[in-house]
């Protein structure tokens, strides 16, 4: 990719989602590490924290589609803007929750955040970049995202050492407010084109799923997607829990997510920058790929700096995964079906998002920690073999639109 390539992206519609989601990450961040901990200490079993996890997809799979419609109808910047918004509602709840069953209402409005603010902010992207700029347009939005990822546990650890979890949520509920009114002030109203879209002359069907699910690259885009959050959750939910059991305080568990992310960060951009000279496909293989190998390299050891290091790894595959994946998908669309699209593909991550957690929790309950890894790894090696006979065996059917190679 040329300099002038690079500086062109650099403008402010481009930097300002990138800060946006920033900072979402970042709110993310401070919970992640903690969450599970947390609900622990109020009172919550792995299967509840399992649940809890599973709330969250399941409101990500029903509005996934919905949300993805509004933002073609009435532009993506206000459903970006709600978006922080409700993740400083969702972390403000789980601030003040007495009891582990009062985190389910957090849970609830934080899943409706992830899709207004990740999902839509990806649309956002494909909106006001070229065909020719997306590949490092995607790189340069999940390396902020990795690095928020990032700096959320250090911001998180550091208020949680001084003044406990609780509030280092509330921090976080104040920095999505603050992102509120960046995405409000700061971005530009887009929408697609002005000839409109299916969706907005005669609103979504479900009818007009069903040619778009017939191209094979969509297709294996979502299963990816389905595969790579499921695999996420497990290790949101039940490393830190795994590490703890290893005898981690929270401060190294924190360490460890952090450094996971920034290594994350790092693998984005050139991978953007890669999907723009390969097949996104065969870069979004790869990551999964290792991310299989690494996951069930962690259900082998219980040593704490081989977790780190495994953790960190499974963090670059994670940061391959991210950029390839979107772009695969955006590469499939138009302005017309872009938010459907994207609807689609956050519904397939939100599927993972939602079984996954709920059944490693009453794994971990019967058979420990280490079978969440060991499971999830068995269920991407099996997805990868699925991808590849998606590519051997189908082909798009005649008048569904496919862009490029992938």
């Amino acid at each position: 990719m040329s300099g002038g390539r690079l500086r062109a992206l650099l403008r402010r519609d481009v930097l300002t989602i990138c800060l946006v989601i920033f900072m979402a990450d970042t709110v993310t961040g401070i919970l992640s590490p903690t969450f599970s901990l947390y609900a622990e200490d109020l009172g919550a079993s792995l299967t509840m924290i399992g649940a809890l996890s599973s709330v969250v997809g399941l409101t990500q799979f029903i509005t996934s589609m919905p949300i993805g419609v509004l933002s073609d109808r009435y532009g993506r910047r206000v459903v970006v803007a709600l978006g922080m918004v409700e993740f400083a509602l969702a972390t403000a709840l789980f601030a003040l929750a007495p009891n582990a069953y009062f985190l389910f209402p957090g849970r609830v409005l934080f899943g409706v955040a992830l899709v207004s603010t990740f999902s839509i902010g990806t649309a956002y992207v494909g909106d006001v970049v070229s065909r020719e700029e997306q590949g490092i347009a995607f790189g340069l939005y999940t390396t902020a995202m990795g690095l928020g990822f990032g700096v959320g546990p250090l911001v998180g650890a550091a208020v949680a050492v001084g003044f406990g979890i609780a509030a280092s949520y509330g921090v976080a509920s104040a920095l999505a407010l603050v992102g509120a009114g960046v995405a409000l002030k700061g971005l530009r109203p887009v929408r697609p084109a002005q000839t409109g879209s299916l969706t907005r002359r005669a609103g979504f069907t479900w009818g007009a799923v069903g040619p778009l699910l017939r191209n094979p690259h969509l297709v294996a885009g979502n299963l990816a997607s389905l595969l790579m959050s499921a695999s996420f959750s497990a290790i949101t939910n039940f490393f830190p829990i795994y590490a703890a059991e290893s005898h981690a305080s929270q401060a190294a568990i924190n360490s460890m997510f952090s450094a996971r992310s920034f290594g994350s960060a790092l693998a984005r951009l050139p991978s953007g920058t890669i999907t723009s000279r390969l097949p996104s496909r065969w870069v979004m293989f790869a990551a999964l790929l290792i991310e299989t190998v690494v996951v069930a390299g962690m259900a082998q050891t219980n040593a704490l700096v081989l977790l780190g290091v495994l953790l960190v790894i499974e963090g670059i595959a994670f940061g391959i995964f991210l950029p390839s994946g979107q772009a695969l998908i955006i590469e499939q669309s138009t302005a017309e079906t872009r938010g459907q699209i994207i609807g689609i593909y956050s519904t397939a991550g939100s599927l993972g998002s939602m079984v996954g957690p709920l059944a490693f929790g009453v794994i971990a309950e019967v058979f420990g920690v280490a079978a969440v890894f060991r499971v999830t790894s068995g269920l991407i090696l099996l997805g990868l073999l699925v991808i590849g006979c998606l590519y051997v065996r189908k082909r798009p059917a005649p008048g569904v639109r496919v862009t490029g190679v992938g």
